[in-house]
């Protein structure tokens, strides 16, 4: 059998993950799987160990949490394999948000979820295995400490999902909940940042805009499918571009958005691209797979890296 490490991330979900874990790790067992374990000790302690895991003869690697510990363990495994493809991911879902499972073959629909652990443990112990997109950023102000360039697996934004990223870590539940909570918070006083895209080095797009993200994935903050088609073996990045909404017009659009329904919205323009690059005036306030890794970028370049990341399948 494969060599396996199990990375978890004792701190995601509130602590879920910890109190889930012994039942996760009776259940692979059971299965006849044996591995190796490593607690996340702190922030970016993930990217290190999945960074070391093939040259310690590790095969594949589960990351057992939520889109924090998945979004370190990409980050590590490609530069273990120097955005060549690398050895395989699975993901055992016990995150506050678990967006980028979703995505993973076969994607799902707005409405249906993976939230439930259980249902992982075939993915995972099934030798089958597909290679997936990855997103790559580079930035014109790397922040100390942070690796750079940051790959992600589901997307990036700025404007308001950026915020709602970053008031949620304030936020002591998981799940929609949390997130519609997060939103109603930054509600509460919120910027539209005037930005400038460049897609694919041709067409430019100058506007105020409410939230630009560039997506690999489908859904986002736990039930908010900004790109419901997106298919992350197309090799294309989706783009989608919100001018300046009201407090009242983001209300009204947030169910679209639950449903997927929100790209006939006047206000929404959406792009396909293979790079895309944002700048702004202003330091942005973006975030990535969940996550805040530069906070001082005026200038961001969006890339997709075709079929990089092996993930197991069913």
């Amino acid at each position: 059998m494969a060599k396996t490490l199990v990375v978890l991330n004792p701190m995601a979900g509130h602590g879920a993950a910890l109190r889930m874990f012994p039942q996760v790790e009776t259940a692979l067992r059971a299965a006849g799987m044996e591995f190796d374990v490593a607690h996340t000790r702190a922030s970016l302690h993930a990217v290190q160990l999945a960074w070391d895991a093939p040259k310690q003869g590790y095969e594949r690697i589960i990351a057992v949490g939520g889109d924090g510990i998945a979004h370190e363990v990409v980050n590590g495994l490609l530069r273990a394999s120097d955005e060549g493809e690398t050895i395989a991911l699975g993901i055992v879902p016990l995150g506050t948000g678990n967006d980028f499972i979703k995505s993973m073959p076969p994607a799902l629909n707005p409405g249906q979820t993976r939230d439930d652990w259980r249902m992982s443990i075939p993915r995972i112990i099934s030798t089958k295995t597909a290679l997936v997109d990855v997103g790559k950023i580079t930035v014109d102000a790397p922040t100390s400490g942070v690796p750079h360039p940051q790959y992600f697996t589901n997307g990036t934004d700025v404007g308001f999902g950026a915020l709602v990223a970053k008031a949620i870590r304030g936020i002591p539940i998981t799940g929609m909940a949390g997130y519609l909570l997060a939103v109603m918070q930054v509600l509460v006083d919120y910027g539209l940042p005037r930005i400038k895209l460049t897609i694919d080095d041709g067409e430019v797009i100058e506007l105020n805009t409410t939230l630009t993200a560039v997506t690999n994935g489908r859904c986002f903050g736990s039930s908010f499918w900004l790109t419901p088609m997106a298919d992350i073996m197309d090799g294309e990045l989706n783009v989608i571009i919100a001018k300046e909404l009201s407090r009242v017009g983001i209300l009204q659009i947030i169910p679209q958005l639950m449903k997927g329904t929100h790209l006939d919205h006047p206000a929404v323009m959406f792009r396909t691209a293979h790079k895309v690059v944002i700048e702004a005036p202003d330091a942005m306030i973006m975030e990535c797979d969940g996550e805040m890794p530069f906070a001082n970028a005026r200038r961001m370049q969006v890339e997709i890296l075709p079929k990089r990341l092996r993930v197991m399948v069913e």
